[in-house]
């Protein structure tokens, strides 16, 4: 009988689903009530619309140039991971994957949409849905590491604007307290990082040793849990890295990451230019409020992000110095075309590609649910 894939909606089996999501959405939903209030604090709301009024045509033209080369390139690195997995896929298949994928990240509540990717992988490539996850799971902490050597090149090599602060008596600079925090706190998730993804099986081994030693010593029941998390997310990323060993592959998504993060900070610096801020945003500060607003989405969110995106966007413009009340509408101006303008395109592209592939998006949302699994027969 020819393979054909099909969905068994079994809401039986998941007892309690609905009230955690429904309480992760409350949660999302409050938490951006409230960074929406900070983000429009101070703001003369009845100058927004000037400010957008005012943008800079031709780097708005510039900015929508780039976002489409920021999903190309992750299209293509998406290609490169599952080739292993699926050696007929092709270019346009991911491209596709890719913006559906990432516009049901950005639209369906309680980060739900991420598993539509491993989702569509098993549909379309016939990826095995375990593996589609775990290609995901690598991907992102390859972006997080990502991001945390982009956080570093920023404290090193940018001039990051001084804030200093009275504690105990003394003036304490913020930027330097930050500055020596990331030295000793990120290089070592780094390397372990580094070296999960080189020594790979040697390196949990390890790893269960050292575990198995606090857990010996130290009798607090969440330092033990705390460890044994740990060392699960580290098996996660070895398994998921499995298909990845080859030197080219893991050499190409290296250099593909690394261009896809200089796109996204170009695309950053463009929309800054496109609000005259070029006085004090550039390529290297548009990195740093790329870093911010990311680790500021990381927080629970309402779908698509709503507030905490505004409110993460304009703490970081203030960090390179757009503060004060005669910037305030612009910088708002900025947060809310830098999030919606991109959320746009994805919504154009993907339902494009929802409409040419026949994908259903509510399929996709019965699915992310919890509303049943992918199964083969």
């Amino acid at each position: 009988m020819a393979c054909r894939l099909r969905l068994a909606w079994r809401r039986d089996r998941i007892p309690g689903r609905a009230p955690t999501l429904i309480r992760s959405l409350a949660i999302g939903i409050a938490v951006g009530a409230i960074f929406l209030a900070l983000a429009l604090w101070g703001v003369p709301l009845d100058q927004v619309g000037g400010a957008i009024a005012h943008m800079d045509p031709l780097w708005i033209a510039a900015s929508v140039v780039i976002w489409t080369a920021q999903y190309w390139i992750r299209a293509v690195r998406q290609l490169v991971m599952v080739r292993p997995l699926a050696p007929e896929t092709t270019l346009r298949t991911q491209v596709s994957i890719t913006l559906i994928g990432f516009f049901c990240v950005n639209t369906f509540p309680a980060r739900l949409g991420e598993v539509a990717r491993p989702f569509l992988l098993l549909e379309r490539d016939r990826v095995p849905f375990g593996a589609g996850l775990g290609l995901v799971f690598v991907e992102r902490i390859i972006d997080t590491v990502a991001l945390l050597l982009s956080l570093l090149a920023v404290l090193v090599f940018v001039d990051v604007p001084d804030q200093r602060i009275e504690f105990a008596g003394q003036s304490v600079s913020i930027v330097e307290v930050v500055r020596k925090l990331a030295f000793v706190g990120l290089p070592p998730i780094l390397a372990g990082v580094v070296g999960l993804a080189v020594f790979g099986r040697q390196a949990l081994a390890f790893g269960e040793r050292v575990v198995s030693a606090i857990e010996a010593r130290v009798k607090t029941p969440w330092v033990a849990r705390v460890s044994r998390t740990l060392l699960s997310f580290a098996s996660n990323f070895v398994d998921g890295l499995a298909s990845l060993r080859e030197p080219k592959r893991l050499a190409a998504i290296v250099v593909l990451t690394a261009l896809l993060f200089v796109a996204m900070a170009a695309l950053t610096w463009a929309m800054a230019l496109a609000f005259q801020f070029e006085a004090w945003i550039g390529l290297g500060e548009a990195l740093g409020v790329l870093c911010i607003t990311m680790l500021g989405i990381a927080l629970p969110a309402p779908p698509g992000f709503a507030g905490v995106f505004e409110a993460a966007v304009r703490a970081a413009l203030a960090v390179f110095g757009v503060r004060g009340e005669d910037m305030a509408a612009r910088a708002l101006a900025f947060a809310l075309v830098f999030h919606w303008g991109p959320y746009l395109l994805l919504a154009i592209w993907s339902g494009y590609y929802l409409w040419r592939d026949g994908v259903q998006i509510g399929r996709l949302f019965r699915f992310a649910r919890g509303g049943g699994s992918p199964a083969q027969e």
